[in-house]
């Protein structure tokens, strides 16, 4: 299994071919979005937003949103959230996308984990970045120890980490039978991150 990493969005497409894992699109906007971002953390107005839109409704998120955000930091999320979505629900061939939107402060996943979704889009917008372990590096015996949450990584081995700021789609455990899913979990450094994650309704 292998990675991609771009910085276009039709890189997405490679999500389809069987031997890639996880997509990493760097974003134009990514250094913007961070220093908003930032002061978004600071503010303390987002702790924890979870909603439903269509893919393609340019004012969902608009909506979503709290009215009392600052107007610049708004309308960078908005755009981020909008664009995401309908990239997501186009891939996917998907009418409705699931949004979350988190301020965390401690590990939300600190044990290494596989969603059991089709595919998950995270965006870290600022702080560090979620941890991955390549399909071919688990030790899928540790992995399997729910009493442990000693890293599932084999000897010599490395944990990886998916970029600040760029738009990382992973495989679930419900992409298909012949794969498990991407194995990973919350950062486990200091400091607060907020995190947008992006799930296809279908």
């Amino acid at each position: 299994m292998r990675q991609v990493s771009g910085n276009e969005l039709g890189d997405f497409a490679a999500i389809y071919d069987d031997d890639v894992e996880l997509i990493s699109v760097t974003r134009p906007q990514a250094d913007v979005c961070a220093s908003l971002a930032e002061r978004l953390i600071s503010s303390r107005q987002v702790p924890q937003l979870r909603w439903v839109q269509a893919a393609n409704d340019p004012d969902a998120s608009a909506s979503a949103l709290p009215a009392t955000l600052d107007a610049d930091v708004r309308s960078a999320l908005v755009v981020q959230i909008t664009e995401a979505s309908e990239v997501l629900g186009e891939l996917m061939d998907c009418e409705e996308v699931g949004i979350r939107l988190e301020t965390l402060s401690a590990p939300m996943c600190p044990r290494f984990h596989v969603d059991y979704v089709p595919c998950r889009m995270l965006i870290t917008l600022s702080g560090q970045g979620t941890e991955w372990i390549r399909n071919n590096d688990v030790d899928w015996t540790v992995f399997a120890n729910l009493g442990t949450t000693t890293p599932p990584l084999q000897a010599d081995r490395q944990i990886q980490q998916m970029p600040t700021g760029s738009w990382s789609l992973l495989k679930g455990g419900a992409w298909n039978e012949q794969f498990d899913g991407v194995v990973h979990r919350s950062p486990h450094g200091d400091g607060e991150r907020l995190l947008l994650s992006l799930d296809p309704i279908v």
